[in-house]
């Protein structure tokens, strides 16, 4: 696809998944998040041959008021529009690297239960077609 295409997921997918975490209660977010192909580019951007490039744009990606930053989402969204599946996502936060430079504890989360059951659960809102009720 050309690169202006927007790699974005499907409302009702999404709608299913917001429902989802509302049913069970837990705290979630919705918005816009940055997809890349670089891990350590967002890690140690001063480490990499565009050192300045990477920093520029990461903190253009905060000013814009962008959630999260991961590596598949843009990839999967894009096949599944070519091939006209339905995508949405459940991204879990491991740890937030933006509060540690500020000095802010932040203790690594690795726990995915809650993503899992928000998936889980919204598959099966969208099977059922319960989008209302």
């Amino acid at each position: 696809m050309p690169i202006e295409f927007p790699a974005v997921s499907d409302f009702k997918v999404t709608s299913a998944l917001v429902k989802s975490a509302e049913m069970f209660g837990y705290r979630y977010h919705v918005g816009t998040v940055q997809s890349k192909d670089s891990f350590y580019g967002q890690h140690s951007p001063e480490s990499m041959p565009v050192s300045y490039e990477l920093e520029n744009k990461w903190n253009a990606w905060k000013k814009a008021g962008v959630l999260s930053s991961e590596m598949e989402t843009a990839a999967l969204f894009t096949a599944g529009a070519v091939r006209g599946v339905k995508m949405g996502c459940v991204l879990h936060s491991l740890w937030n690297q933006e509060r540690k430079k500020l000095g802010y504890k932040d203790k690594d989360d690795f726990d995915t239960d809650m993503a899992v059951k928000t998936a889980v659960n919204a598959l099966k809102i969208i099977i059922n077609g319960d989008m209302n009720g």
